[in-house]
């Protein structure tokens, strides 16, 4: 009985050290979404948490097959738990960003333009240190979009109305998103924005440029991560669900 209470005993360490580290994640998540730390570092402790429950998680498999073979339905119970629990930090993001998101390749810059991206200038002056450059990395970034298959749907929209009205319809679209307006210029055919991610609130900076194409307006927009290489397809996102709402709000006005 003294070694079966004691089995039972550590399993459960199992369970409670997987909500410590839960905790410590949730916290450092809070801290982000609060803007009170930068990125940066934070990302150290989602990837030494995460690591440490994974570890958690393999002590757990020869724990549950000795509950198993011992018929102990305690320890069994406790590292199924720990088990679970583990995989928390692997199916948020999953669950958030999709699979499919995962095989995006390494950039965090995405531009309808590739040749002549729109440049920032209003949200220059928003941006961290520590923050990724807001200077378009050119043909490398660009080849890398090209090749994806993902991104083969990120291209300009052409409406058939003046720029400025055009670039009105952008900021009010823009503002429905639940983007912060930045800069809003509409004769010079100029928008610029910043949108937080839904999870940690991460900061993307968005430049919307129109142009006067023909009888009508070209409306190019590039979309940017501040903090890490990749974006698991946010930015793309970001830029089809602008586009689409803005030309169907173009066919209502038209």
């Amino acid at each position: 009985m003294m070694q079966s209470g004691a089995a039972v005993h550590w399993s459960r360490w199992l369970v409670r050290a997987q909500w410590l580290l839960l905790a410590i994640i949730f916290c450092a998540a809070l801290a982000v979404r609060l803007q009170l730390v930068h990125f940066g570092p934070v990302f150290q402790v989602f990837r030494l948490a995460g690591l440490a429950m994974l570890g958690v998680v393999l002590l757990s498999m020869p724990v549950f097959i000795w509950g198993l073979v011992k018929r102990h339905a305690d320890a069994r119970r406790a590292a199924l738990w720990a088990t679970v629990l583990g995989l928390v930090p692997v199916a948020v993001p999953l669950m958030t960003m999709g699979q499919g998101n995962l095989n995006a390749p390494p950039i965090s810059d995405i531009s309808t333009d590739l040749k002549d991206p729109p440049q920032y200038r209003a949200v220059l002056s928003l941006r961290h240190r520590d923050d990724n450059s807001a200077e378009y990395a050119g043909e490398a970034v660009a080849r890398q979009q090209r090749d994806a298959d993902m991104y083969d749907d990120i291209r300009p929209l052409v409406l058939s109305m003046p720029v400025s009205r055009a670039t009105e319809l952008a900021a009010e679209v823009a503002r429905e998103l639940g983007w912060r307006i930045v800069a809003e210029d509409p004769e010079r055919g100029r928008l610029e924005a910043v949108d937080r991610t839904p999870l940690l609130g991460l900061s993307s900076d968005v430049v919307v440029r129109v142009q006067a194409e023909g009888d009508g307006a070209r409306v190019d927009i590039r979309s940017s991560s501040r903090v890490g290489k990749g974006d698991l397809g946010t930015n793309a996102e970001r830029i089809r669900e602008f586009l689409g709402d803005l030309g169907a709000r173009a066919e209502e006005v038209e």
